[in-house]
């Protein structure tokens, strides 16, 4: 990847995530958040124009780990950014398109490292992942005895 690959990446995640400013605050954003506000469609739109990072990592070759941890970005702006209001605030932070090209100039100029950092980031959300549904049934568990409880 040359060095005008990777400004036009920049340029491009900049657009998405960071290019406008909220006057009198540091807090910025892009068109991404703007797409979320299109009913149904737009984190939608904003996530398949995001696969654009992707894609260029998968033409690098960029190793499973990588893409998948480019990929759970993606998924992590599509899927939370869908939830009304909460959503544009979450696009707001998260900024999946600057991480990921983030990602992408480390794995040009270092792949290996990249690789590593990649997969112990998906090991770390699997486990919350796992976590998170352990919690979830427990407290269906304590709902159902409390229902029962309260029934008999």
């Amino acid at each position: 990847m040359t060095d005008n690959h990777q400004a036009q990446n920049q340029k491009i995640a900049k657009l998405l995530d960071s290019k406008f400013t909220i006057p009198g605050t540091n807090i910025r954003f892009g068109i991404d958040p703007i797409l979320g506000l299109i009913p149904g469609a737009g984190d939608w739109l904003a996530g398949v124009i995001s696969l654009y990072f992707l894609i260029q990592a998968a033409m690098l070759g960029g190793r499973a780990s990588v893409l998948g941890r480019m990929f759970i970005n993606i998924l992590l702006d599509v899927l939370i950014g869908s939830i009304p209001i909460l959503g544009e605030f979450f696009d707001v932070y998260w900024k999946a398109n600057v991480r990921n090209a983030e990602i992408l100039e480390e794995l040009h100029t270092n792949p290996e490292a990249t690789t590593t950092e990649s997969r112990l980031w998906i090991w770390l959300v699997l486990v919350q992942f796992i976590a998170l549904i352990l919690v979830l049934l427990w407290l269906i568990g304590w709902v159902i005895v409390e229902i029962l409880g309260f029934l008999f």
